[in-house]
């Protein structure tokens, strides 16, 4: 009787140590199931980048606009985070009008986070090194191709690249209408999400390390006079002034978004062949956009090629992240993101 008394106990022992060697990963398991259910990646690449600006503008010199850049972050945080669990929680909710508010609030994130740029980027960082890229293109090249494009400051020249230069604003937002409100949600949705949130994130980050305010302006006193430019010149120069972030040169964004746009769409003509010509599109204007960035004056050569690494990097890394992002999914037994099952 006795033997039996300790075999049994010592059986309901061991039943219990491998319940709490089991319960912690049991217990991460579904924690990061509920994240998965709450979070889809480019989520979390929007709330990362706003933690890591939070926690910059946390290490800034004190002032009003700091603390204001701050609450503005921590709001848009959790403004972020409730839409997420609002639209793939709330399943009480019309699935359409989830759907619609989680598409708006994209699109507003991308916009706020750009906007608020010209508030953040000086009061993370006060200098210039406007120098040190001018140098680097000079290594790199020999000259600088901003100054040396200035033989072609003609009116038809400079009205021409700023035609494209201002249709930068046109591509974003009709390749974001074509993506996410028009196309079949589906893996090239999340692709677009991804890849957009991973370039401009990435990017606007470029801006906080290396700040600079451009060769119109850090190399003004060298060019022999103002662009002549007309009617698109002026449309440029008019938004930059009234919205622009004022120092985002490194890397050039109007050179990775949309060579993105163009390599995301060459890349979703492999399974639908209909998209081809706009992709081609796409890319013309691309090309043009990349050399108005340095004839307008408004960028060195060096913020150029980190804006095409960008791209391409984005290119390479988006469809590998998203099928492992549709695996993770599949083993956790959730939906895809934009199902709002």
């Amino acid at each position: 009787m006795q033997e039996r008394l300790t075999t049994d106990c010592d059986k309901v022992a061991g039943s219990r140590g491998l319940v709490d060697v089991e319960r912690p990963g049991a217990l991460l398991k579904d924690a990061l199931r509920g994240l998965v259910a709450v979070f889809a990646l480019q989520d979390a690449i929007l709330i990362g980048y706003l933690v890591v600006t939070t926690v910059c503008l946390l290490g800034a010199p004190p002032s009003e606009v700091q603390a204001q850049c701050v609450h503005h972050n921590l709001a848009a945080i959790a403004a972020l985070v409730s839409i997420c669990v609002f639209v793939r929680r709330a399943t009480f909710v019309p699935r359409l009008l989830r759907s619609v508010v989680y598409r708006l609030s994209l699109v507003g994130t991308f916009l706020l986070n750009y906007l608020s740029l010209r508030n953040i980027l000086p009061t993370v960082r006060s200098d210039s090194l406007d120098a040190e890229l001018l140098q680097l293109d000079l290594l790199l090249f020999r000259f600088e191709p901003a100054l040396w494009m200035e033989r072609f400051n003609t009116r038809p020249v400079v009205e021409w690249f700023s035609f494209f230069y201002f249709s930068y604003f046109f591509i974003c937002f009709t390749s974001m209408v074509l993506a996410v409100w028009v196309a079949r949600p589906g893996r090239g949705t999340t692709e677009y999400a991804v890849g957009t949130s991973i370039v401009y994130c990435v990017g606007q980050l470029g801006y906080m390390a290396v700040p600079a305010y451009g060769p119109i302006q850090a190399l003004s006193h060298l060019y022999q006079g103002p662009l002549d430019g007309g009617f698109f010149w002026g449309c440029v120069s008019s938004i930059v002034q009234a919205g622009g972030a004022m120092k985002d040169v490194f890397p050039s964004l109007h050179t990775a978004a949309p060579l993105w746009f163009a390599l995301y769409t060459f890349h979703r003509a492999r399974t639908d062949r209909r998209l081809f010509w706009l992709a081609v599109v796409a890319a013309f204007f691309s090309f043009n956009i990349i050399i108005s960035t340095m004839l307008l004056r408004w960028h060195y050569a060096v913020d150029v090629v980190a804006g095409v690494a960008l791209a391409t990097g984005a290119a390479w890394l988006t469809p590998r992240l998203v099928r492992w992002e549709e695996g993770l999914r599949a083993r956790m037994d959730q939906p895809q993101p934009w199902s709002f099952r």
